[in-house]
């Protein structure tokens, strides 16, 4: 990756001398134009318009070669991202096929990967409103917590998620077309799976006012929580 680094460096440099040579060139035919006494029509061509013209044409054209070449350095640059990916997996993939009563511990590390990349990276997804009161609830969380009363936890409003894509336990942060704010993902259901969540409110009466649609989910931090069954 160092050495991407440094053709940059080398692509700058060289446009820049470029740059400073047709400049260069042109002061001194403007110089070389005054000085001679040429007919009409070879002054019109040498002339300083003209010549503006050619090296703007010049310096343009090198402009977008640069940037060729630099789409193609950040190209190369998320290409070998991507093989030190691939090989960290193979890695783990060769461990497993040694060692097969390591599969859960293998995996565990994937998933912690995969949440570590997470991390900070706005997610889509598609959330749905319950109420403690909800038919088939016990007001309990499959976390143990009591939402009877109240829909926070330490101050954190409480979402249901799908565990293998936000673990039990999960801070995040939930950008609603009605507002922001934090949750803890302490629930989870049936019908919730994939990049799907269920938010906690009031009442079952608030939460079919409130809908489903699309919102912005970032996490926070990863905490670990015990899981006893669905609520």
């Amino acid at each position: 990756m160092k050495h991407l680094g440094i053709l940059m460096n080398v692509y700058k440099i060289t446009f820049i001398l470029l740059l400073l040579f047709i400049l260069m060139n042109f002061t001194l035919e403007d110089k070389k134009l005054h000085k001679s006494s040429h007919n009409g029509e070879e002054l019109l061509q040498n002339s300083p318009k003209i010549k503006l013209e050619t090296s703007m044409k010049m310096i343009r054209s090198k402009a977008i070669t640069l940037r060729q070449e630099k789409l193609q350095i950040e190209k190369e640059k998320q290409r070998l991202k991507q093989e030190a990916m691939i090989r960290k997996e193979k890695i783990l993939l060769v461990e497993q096929s040694k060692n097969p009563s390591s599969k859960e511990k293998v995996q565990t590390i994937s998933n912690q990967e995969k949440q570590k990349q997470n991390t900070k990276k706005w997610m889509k997804f598609n959330a749905s409103y319950y109420g403690p009161d909800c038919k088939g609830c016990s007001g309990i969380t499959v976390t143990g917590i009591n939402v009877r009363e109240t829909n926070y936890y330490n101050g954190l409003r409480i979402v249901a998620v799908d565990p293998s894509v936000l673990p039990l336990g999960t801070i995040v942060e939930i950008k609603t077309p009605y507002e922001s704010f934090r949750a803890i993902s302490a629930d989870k259901g049936g019908a919730i799976k994939g990049y799907k969540l269920d938010i906690l409110v009031e009442s079952e009466e608030v939460a079919t006012k409130y809908g489903r649609h699309n919102v912005q989910v970032r996490i926070i931090n990863i905490l670990k929580a015990n899981s006893e069954g669905d609520t």
